[in-house]
């Protein structure tokens, strides 16, 4: 057992206190038994053994307070009590005394032993009501221990009494020992305020209950912990209740629920980047969803090295971020790049393409991986709104070339054209046999030219899709115009149409007809059959109605058949532009429609047109 100043003092204390009151009833015996008159040993013993008992039991005391296993501050204490009632006592007699003798010139025994049988009596008191109070702490902390002790047993949550000074456990239950042992310092050490205890702060915990979270030993757990100190009659807290709740669980679902959350902000960030007019609304609207996101203290956009948008800062958060960064990366190649700079900041820099990177930074704390995961969702989002944005830059651009060239072609090429076979028809009685060949060469050229310009208008205004205005038209009176138009134009084939065609209307325009006149006229020019052979059908199916234009040609193979529709694409043997069946689907798509090809019965293509009846 160690020994401290403090105790070695304070026991010495009392053992002179008691070997001082040992000494006046030692020497009135010895002078009672060896200096005349001589009295009788036993008379003399039975005047002062009280005196003797007296001062050996203090000197006694003294040792067993040193034996005890008390803290310092008891044994102090009791040391105390033991100087401060024995200087009370000596000056209470001494003032009796000093009046006696001094100012009465009489010592009256009487008196002096009536003053210390009240003073006797006031101590007591003392001492009895401090027992009693005593007492009653002690029923009350008993009362509070069978308390705690049957809380022990019903809960399934780890308590226990910790002792604040060291953290040992005194008392817990078996779901405490079996997950902590007997040392909760760990989590009280945890504890985020500090304890008033008599003026010392012995533990991280308040003077009230406090409650904080605590990722365990292992830190793989998420626990609750509630410490709720221990008053005592003194004041002080010494003791506290300790209750640990396992909430690794509901943390899991929590975080959980707010990534899914996080997960449907950004969904509807996407939605709301798509109605994005140009890339500085963009911008604004992805700083403030990363706001909502993140959290930061400071967030910026650099494009090509320059700050476009901010929030909170002037200038780039972490050039030297941009530099590391991954460019033009995305989350699945995880690119954004988490670091802490110079001034202590941890920064967090996500690619949104080649040139462009999105920051943001936090002057306390660190991003978590959910919120990396959502910026980069985000840095996705924006990337492609700029995308798309640039498209819509360059099909404005492209629409408003073509707006152009159709306004030539309409006007000048077109009159000129009309100019030129105006004057052809007029050379024609001035012109001889031998220039007549001469002459349907330009007319010729002229029909081909007034065709390759309304092909032009009609891929234009295609093209221009926004400038159609849909009316509902009559399929089957369409159909059977451009069919009785395909049998003049190609007497040498056969057209046949499935009758009757459905009753019912479309909603399109005047290029419907050019659709059906192109596939009608392909399934002539394009089939090698001796005898070309066409068959037009269609029938509805639920709200669209499906035309099949089906020839007896060599077909299309299955390999080609995405090719041919793209512009300019055209068969080997083919003298055209490459450019009808390309219109021919920009139409049908323009309607809402699809147009497909496929193998016919005939043994050639049958091409599809799918379209949306009109309500």
């Amino acid at each position: 057992m160690t020994s401290s100043l403090r105790r070695r003092v304070a026991v010495l204390v009392v053992a002179c206190l008691g070997l001082v009151l040992l000494g006046p009833p030692v020497f009135d015996i010895l002078d009672d038994w060896l200096r005349p008159p001589f009295k009788p040993l036993w008379t003399t013993l039975i005047e002062n053994g009280i005196g003797v008992v007296l001062a050996g039991t203090l000197l006694a005391g003294s040792l067993w307070l040193y034996r005890q296993d008390w803290e310092d501050e008891y044994v102090s204490s009791a040391a105390i009590w033991v100087l401060v009632v024995v200087v009370g006592h000596a000056l209470v007699m001494g003032w009796i005394l000093y009046v006696q003798v001094v100012l009465q010139n009489d010592i009256k025994p009487y008196i002096i032993a009536m003053d210390s049988i009240v003073l006797s009596a006031d101590v007591a008191l003392a001492v009895g009501i401090y027992n009693a109070r005593s007492k009653r702490t002690r029923d009350t902390l008993e009362r509070e221990r069978d308390r705690l002790a049957a809380l022990f047993e019903n809960s399934d949550d780890p308590i226990a009494t910790v002792r604040l000074s060291d953290g040992t456990v005194e008392t817990a239950n078996e779901a405490f020992r079996a997950r902590f042992g007997d040392d909760a310092a760990p989590i009280l050490d945890a504890a985020p305020r500090p304890i008033p205890d008599g003026g010392t702060a012995v533990r991280a915990v308040s003077d009230e209950t406090v409650e904080y979270e605590w990722g365990g030993r292992d830190g793989e757990h998420d626990y609750l912990v509630s410490v709720t100190p221990i008053h005592e009659e003194d004041g002080r807290s010494r003791r506290a209740h300790v209750r640990v709740a396992d909430i690794t669980e509901q943390k899991a679902l929590a975080r959980e629920q707010e990534a899914r959350e996080r997960l449907e902000h950004l969904h509807r960030v996407a939605s709301d980047l798509a109605s994005a007019d140009d890339e500085r609304d963009a911008f604004d609207r992805t700083l403030n969803a990363l706001r909502a996101t993140v959290d930061f203290d400071a967030a910026c956009i650099v494009v090509d090295g320059e700050v476009v948008a901010s929030r909170g800062a002037t200038a780039v958060v972490d050039r030297d971020g941009i530099e590391r960064v991954q460019p033009g990366a995305v989350p699945t190649d995880g690119g954004a790049l988490t670091r802490t700079t110079e001034d202590g900041r941890r920064t967090l820099t996500v690619p949104i393409g080649d040139d462009a990177v999105l920051q943001a930074a936090l002057d306390h704390g660190s991003f978590r991986e959910s919120q990396v995961t959502a910026a980069e969702l985000l840095g996705t989002h924006l990337r492609e709104t700029r995308r798309r944005l640039a498209r819509e830059d360059r099909l404005r651009d492209q629409r408003e070339r073509l707006e152009l060239l159709n306004r030539t072609f309409r006007h000048d090429l077109l009159n000129d054209v009309n100019v030129i076979s105006a004057r052809a028809t007029l050379l024609e009685e001035f012109v001889d046999s031998g220039g007549e060949r001469y002459l349907e060469t330009i007319g010729e050229r002229a029909d081909d030219m007034d065709e390759r310009i309304q092909t032009m208008r009609s891929l234009m205004q295609a093209v221009e899709g926004d400038d159609h205005d849909l009316a509902p038209v009559p399929l089957a009176e369409t159909v059977k115009g451009e069919v009785d138009q395909a049998r003049d134009a190609h007497p040498s084939a056969a057209f046949e149409v499935e009758t009757p065609l459905p009753s019912l209307t479309v909603r399109a325009d005047e290029l419907l007809g050019d659709v059906f006149e192109n596939l009608l006229a392909n399934a002539v020019e394009h089939n090698d059959a001796d005898a070309p052979h066409v068959r037009v059908s269609a029938e509805r199916e639920g709200d669209d109605v499906v035309v099949t234009v089906a020839d007896n040609g060599s077909g299309v193979p299955p390999e080609r058949r995405d090719e041919i529709f793209e512009l300019g694409e055209k068969g080997e043997e083919s003298g055209g532009t490459g450019v009808g069946l390309n219109i021919c689907e920009r139409v049908v798509a323009s309607y809402g429609g699809e147009l497909d090809v496929g193998d016919a019965d005939l043994g050639g293509a049958a091409f599809t047109v799918r379209l949306p009846v009109a309500t």
